[in-house]
């Protein structure tokens, strides 16, 4: 889990629980989504409304879902085991930003799917996050059909 220094974007300290409903690995399924694999997802986002809302549609789609707020915990939770086939990974993070936790796990060798977001899009954030490793780069606010072709290719590849 999330280590105490998990900081939400109004610089309170969390204790790493996730807050509310995230990681609470309930499986519902879509409606019109079948998964033939059990699909994983972290999301890593400083901000704990965003990441109740990024962790409330994946699980929407039957996507278990783990949720940190901080690319510190994000890495400290890959390198203690935990396996996803998608991070969903904010853009501006404090203390180690999002594409330096990219370049982080990509480094430990970690091939899963990595969907960066940020609030706003600009070229040059665009191509370092990607740069970093990231696979696909979103702005935020997207719609919960975006998810779908990044876990259909997920669940194809598995």
């Amino acid at each position: 889990m999330a280590s105490d220094t998990d900081y939400d974007s109004d610089g309170m300290r969390g204790n790493g629980d996730g807050g509310l409903s995230e990681g609470n690995g309930r499986r519902r399924k879509h409606p019109f989504m079948t998964w033939r694999n059990n699909l994983r997802a972290l999301v890593v986002d400083n901000a704990r409304t965003c990441r109740i809302m990024e962790s409330g549609l994946l699980d929407a789609y039957g996507v278990e879902v783990e949720a940190v707020g901080t690319g510190e915990a994000a890495v400290e939770l890959i390198a203690s085991g935990e396996t996803f086939d998608l991070i969903v990974l904010e853009m501006f993070l404090p203390f180690m930003s999002g594409p330096e936790t990219a370049r982080t796990i990509r480094e430990m060798g970690i091939s899963c799917k990595i969907l960066g977001i940020a609030p706003m899009y600009c070229e040059k954030d665009a191509q370092e996050f990607l740069a970093a490793g990231i696979d696909e780069f979103l702005e935020k606010p997207f719609t919960p059909e975006l998810f779908i072709p990044f876990l259909m290719e997920i669940d194809n590849q598995k």
